[in-house]
């Protein structure tokens, strides 16, 4: 970020630190990204009113940058739909704000950027400074009605983020980062595209979510850095461990293994440091909150949680409750200040908190106190198990709500696991009136590629 004269707001400029003929990815370089975003703005009119949005649902990461240089360019405001799904990008189209799509797939209706990028005679596109108080990309996030849920974020916001996190976790020039998460999902925008172009790193086009192919393409590439969720992490355990004389990442495993977007559980943090010698950093955060604060996930079995140390700026403190409340630079700020999040904390001191878990992770059922998250440690240490999600409905009367678990999880012959089984373990630590109403054993859970799980679509297989 640079500061001018006390008169003039603060901007940013992005690939400051990359120089002219620095990489941004293994086969394009600054010159290519600003030849390719230039010709994709050719194809765009300027914004004809402040707000005014362009959908952009690349799958190629050096295809996503392009197209948000290009919309910032002409200043247009870059939207993140909370799922790639056809009715939600239906929906999201008929937004009287979203003008068009920005993509990289067949018969998707909008401007396919492949057909812009590539021409080495296109002229350069000429980054020009941006407000840190502009707009630049706005996250739709899933509302409790069905709805998505409109998340404004300025400049100041997700640059000021990203060069916090590169400053915070030195990432910079000679680091190659892989995401397992798109870049239409904050997380992934921001480790995977926004951290490299502010800090000088380079960034892996592709993204995996199974293991093998994941491996695969991080050995391919020779990247340094993997940012990835829970789910995905979970996923490397099929990996020949290194005691196998097999090395799974290479000659240069990740000298940084980035987790967020939920809770990492300590057997995924503790199977990575056994099998792989990783060590993992959990980042708390939310897309209305910004980054919050970072940890090194447990590597030993029986090891003690580490505090989380809050992100530069930030600063938290407990409120009714156990609430934490937040005081940020990544806020809206329009937000109320204090903001009360979801999530319990204890502080240690200004700048450590153990976090507690989601203030909504707690629910009555039959007048008794039942822990959402216990049931799924719970579910999770069952042998056989890879993942479980647990969540609540109200029902009324005298139970007051229900709680409903999907379950991943085979026994040794391969079948999948029963569910009287699953319950005959679980009451060996949960009283009957705490275990899950329902329940459904599949081979995965419908998780997104974000590692998410969208509520109607877990409601929908009781329902079938």
């Amino acid at each position: 970020m640079s500061a001018g004269a006390p008169s003039e707001r603060a901007s940013f400029v992005l690939l400051a630190r990359h120089g002219e003929d620095g990489a941004v990815t293994r086969d394009r370089g600054v010159q290519d990204l600003l030849r390719d975003a230039g010709a994709i703005a050719a194809q765009l009119e300027p914004a004809r009113r402040p707000g005014e949005q362009v959908l952009v649902v690349c799958h190629d990461r050096y295809h996503f940058a392009c197209a948000l240089l290009a919309s910032i360019a002409r200043g247009l405001v870059v939207a993140l739909p909370p799922s790639t799904q056809p009715e939600m990008m239906r929906a999201l189209r008929l937004h009287e704000d979203v003008r068009t799509v920005l993509h990289d797939q067949d018969d998707v209706p909008g401007l396919d950027v492949r057909a812009c990028v590539g021409d080495a005679s296109r002229a350069p596109l000429a980054l020009e400074p941006i407000d840190a108080e502009e707009t630049i990309v706005v996250v739709y996030t899933s509302g409790t009605t069905g709805a998505p849920l409109r998340c404004p974020k300025t400049a100041r916001q997700l640059l000021g983020e990203a060069e916090a996190l590169a400053s915070t976790f030195g990432l910079g020039v000679g680091d190659h980062l892989f995401a397992t998460v798109p870049p239409h999902h904050i997380y992934g925008l921001l480790f995977g595209l926004l951290v490299p172009l502010v800090s000088g790193c380079s960034f892996v086009r592709e993204t995996s979510l199974h293991a093998a192919p994941l491996a695969a393409i991080y050995v391919r590439e020779q990247a340094n850095v993997l940012v990835s969720v829970p789910a995905h992490l979970r996923g490397l355990e099929v990996l020949p461990p290194l005691s196998s004389g097999v090395r799974a990442f290479g000659e240069t495993p990740p000298r940084r293994v980035f987790s967020s977007g939920a809770a990492l559980p300590e057997v995924v943090s503790i199977m990575l440091a056994e099998r792989f010698g990783l060590r993992v950093t959990e980042v708390l955060g939310s897309s209305e909150t910004g980054g919050i604060g970072h940890r090194t996930a447990v590597s030993i079995a029986g090891g003690e949680a580490e505090a989380f140390v809050v992100l530069p700026g930030v600063r938290v403190s407990e409120g009714e409750g156990g609430r934490m409340q937040l005081v940020s630079p990544f806020l809206d700020a329009s937000a109320p200040v204090p903001y009360v999040s979801a999530d319990r904390i204890v502080v240690i001191d200004e700048t450590r908190f153990m976090h507690l878990g989601r203030a909504d992770g707690v629910v009555k059922v039959g007048g008794t106190r039942v822990s959402l998250q216990e049931i799924e440690a719970r579910l999770l240490a069952i042998p056989g198990v890879t993942d479980a999600h647990v969540w609540a409905v109200a029902v009324g009367g005298a139970r007051g709500h229900e709680t409903r678990a999907v379950i991943a999880g085979k026994a040794a012959s391969g079948e999948l696991l029963s569910i009287e089984e699953i319950r005959k373990e679980l009451l060996r630590w949960l009283e009957p009136v705490v275990l899950p109403r329902r329940m459904r054993v599949l081979d995965a859970l419908p998780r997104e590629s974000t590692g998410k799980l969208r509520r109607e679509v877990l409601e929908a297989l009781f329902e079938r």
